[in-house]
This record gives C-alpha cells, sequence and structure tokens, in this order.
C-alpha cells in the first residue's frame, strides 16, 4: 500500500527484474574495486533505466503524465546490455554504468515520444539522456589508476537480453539506508 501524501518524488523507469539479470549485473558489481574507489552499490532491487526524471511532483500530476502517456505508440523490444563506463568521464566518474547495445535506437525512440507528450504537459525535453543502467555511484577515487584499469577491464562485460513491455512511474523515499522505489503506475507498451 502506497502511503498518499500530496507530493512525491517521482520519476519513469524501465525496470529490469528477471532474476538471471539481476544476478548478472550483482557479479559485475562484485567485480567493482572497492580498494580503488569508494563506490555505492545500487541495491539490485532498484536496477532500473531511467527514462525522466521529474523530482517532488504532485501525486495529481503524475495522474495527468499517465493519462498523457497512454497514447505511447510503442510495442515491446528487447534490449542488449553490456558494456561498463562511467560519467560525465572515466577521470571525473560519478556514475558507473552498464550500457546498452540492441535496442539502444528503440530505447531513444520511446524516450522521444515521452518527451513529446510530456512536452505538451509543460516539460522540455530531457537534452541529457544516455541509454544507461546505473550499477554503482562514485564516492571517490583513492587509486585513479587502478580504477581506470578496473573500469576498462570490464568494458565488453555482457550482462544479457530482456524484453521491454511497460514503462513505470515510480516514487523513490530516500532512507539512510538507501532510497525505497514502489511502483505508482505502468503503462504497458
Amino acid at each position: 500500500m502506497i502511503a498518499m501524501s500530496s507530493t512525491v518524488r517521482a520519476f519513469l523507469s524501465i525496470d529490469v527484474e528477471e532474476p538471471s539479470l539481476r544476478d548478472r549485473i550483482h557479479h559485475l558489481q562484485s567485480r567493482l574495486d572497492q580498494h580503488a574507489a569508494k563506490l555505492k552499490l545500487v541495491e539490485i532491487q532498484n536496477v532500473h533505466f531511467t527514462l525522466r526524471f521529474f523530482g517532488d511532483t504532485p501525486l495529481s500530476k503524475t495522474d495527468i503524465i499517465r493519462d498523457s502517456l497512454q497514447s505511447l505508440q510503442a510495442r515491446p523490444f528487447a534490449v542488449r546490455m553490456e558494456g561498463v563506463g562511467a560519467f560525465p568521464t572515466l577521470t571525473r566518474a560519478r556514475v558507473i554504468w552498464v550500457g546498452v547495445s540492441d535496442g539502444h535506437d528503440k530505447m531513444v525512440s520511446l524516450k522521444s515520444q515521452i518527451d513529446d507528450l510530456l512536452g505538451n504537459l509543460g516539460y522540455p525535453p530531457d537534452k541529457r539522456f544516455k541509454t544507461h543502467l546505473t550499477i554503482a555511484r562514485v564516492r571517490s577515487v583513492r587509486d585513479r589508476d587502478r580504477f581506470l584499469r578496473n573500469i576498462e577491464s570490464l568494458r565488453n562485460e555482457v550482462v544479457g537480453t530482456m524484453s521491454v513491455t511497460c514503462i513505470r512511474m515510480k516514487k523513490s523515499t530516500l532512507t539512510p539506508a538507501g532510497p525505497i522505489y514502489e511502483t505508482l503506475w505502468e503503462i504497458p507498451l
């Protein structure tokens, strides 16, 4: 049961739910060198692709967003998750991610449709969107050369392929132990 408040910290996501893919992501996380950098690993149940972050949003607005996104013209598609990298750059890493190869264009097209529909509600397009799955946040780098070698050693790793069948509006509750995500609604593709 979702506790109702007037405002929620909200985002649109594509969740990674398949246990074998989560296991593979967890394995990749275990191979990140935590001696080279202080990392905050993303809890495996929270791994997702973010399509749009809204921040603090009135619940009534999330319903309006849902109604607008009902007209999405997208069919289910597959994405292949592979390759590890960092944002904004490897030498100034703040986020460690897994990329998308196959299905990248379909995800970008879906994101473009979402941006168009949200534009009608006054949300400008998100120009910084990159198809990626955040697996860790970098708090600090202790040994830059070792960190760079570690990420480089993972750059061709393959997580696997998943079907994208829906998008979800998520509520994020920040806690000292990490965020707790709850699904407010979903739209099937």
